[in-house]
């Protein structure tokens, strides 16, 4: 049997996804509220233990030389873009809706470790800016599906919380902080995956702990360097 079989024997439960929802309950309740900064380029990654799950939060850091929030907030609702900005991760973006400062957006990323692992994502996006020197950008996880093809990603999805459980949800927040020398940038990524199933488990291990701190390093770099590429241009 192949890994990809092994691992399709993963179910989203209700205990689950209540976890989940909890733990977002109390990050987003203190988005705004003023913590001790990450370092420039310091990324900080914990596991919380949640029913037949694995909750990962990861947050990291970067300063932007030069940049200002209005750069910023353009550079982040520019979705089309995404798949140039954040390559080889995100292979297909686009925005599906927008009102003010929300969006709708799709995702398709790419993830390979072992076996190659396509989903197609959705996510609501909201942006706010309280005053001059702050941004903040809530972004959570609507639908993600995986795709029964890799090679064929349009072939088809497996239903949504049956699959191999690699990714169920994943939440990111963003607080900017203008400084008189650029923009703070700080990511907090939350992530929902299967638990480490005994029979396949030295296998999938890696990838599970490894993608959120991949994950955030490309999320990091593709930001930067996407603001930098736009202020050389303007």
């Amino acid at each position: 049997m192949t890994l990809a079989l092994l691992l399709l024997f993963a179910r989203l439960t209700p205990e689950t996804t209540s976890a989940f929802d909890r733990y977002i309950e109390t990050v987003e309740s203190k988005i705004t509220t003023p913590h001790e900064r990450l370092r420039d380029g310091e990324i900080r990654n914990k596991q919380v233990d949640v029913p037949n799950g694995l909750l990962q939060d990861c947050t990291g850091a970067t300063f932007i030389p030069g940049a200002t929030l209005e750069q910023v907030k353009a550079m982040l609702q520019d979705y089309d873009n995404y798949k140039s900005y954040y390559k080889p991760e995100v292979i297909e973006s686009k925005a599906t809706g927008h009102q003010g400062d929300e969006y709708d957006v799709f995702l398709r990323l790419y993830k390979k470790y072992m076996l190659t692992v396509v989903l197609n994502t959705n996510y609501h996006a909201r942006f706010i800016m309280p005053d001059a020197q702050h941004l903040y950008v809530l972004s959570r996880s609507t639908r993600i599906a995986e795709v029964k093809n890799a090679k064929d990603p349009d072939a088809g999805e497996h239903e949504v919380g049956n699959d191999t459980g690699l990714l169920w949800r994943l939440n990111s927040y963003w607080r900017f902080e203008q400084d008189p020398g650029g923009v703070y940038a700080e990511c907090e990524a939350i992530s929902l995956s299967r638990d480490v199933p005994a029979m396949v488990g030295w296998m999938i291990k890696g990838f599970l702990q490894k993608f959120p701190k991949e994950s955030m390093l490309n999320t990091l770099k593709g930001t930067k360097n996407a603001i930098l590429s736009r202020k050389t241009a303007e």
